[in-house]
């Protein structure tokens, strides 16, 4: 779909999922944001981010990804460095965020949440 990341929806959740090494900049995450807005058909679903491999990320992209309320919650998903860094900086995020470190308990965290999607 892009070089820098790979976006799904699979049953009601969104799924992105960034390319190995790449550095998050604002323009890359708001290419990320309106291809997901595109699969989620008007509606605000939960969204599920594998950030294993992210290289970086700018402090524009931080804070338009802490900003943009596009989603009902997002779950992420990380075990390096960068991944504790981007938890760290999504506690002020205004969208329910939760790390952790696999894909099984970040699923039942997002179901977890409610029925939040909303158009």
């Amino acid at each position: 779909m892009s070089e820098f990341f790979a976006a799904s929806c699979e049953h009601g959740i969104l799924r992105l999922r960034w390319a190995p090494d790449v550095h998050i900049t604002y323009e890359i995450a708001v290419r990320a944001a309106r291809v997901l807005e595109g699969f989620s058909g008007g509606w605000t679903l939960p969204l599920l981010v594998d950030l294993n491999g992210v290289s970086g990320l700018t402090p524009e992209a931080r804070a338009g990804m802490n900003a943009y309320r596009g989603f009902s919650a997002v779950a992420l998903i990380g075990e390096g460095p960068m991944g504790k860094v981007v938890a760290a900086f999504s506690q002020r995020s205004l969208t329910p965020t939760a790390y952790f470190t696999n894909e099984g308990d970040a699923l039942d965290w997002l179901s977890g949440q409610g029925s939040r999607a909303a158009k």
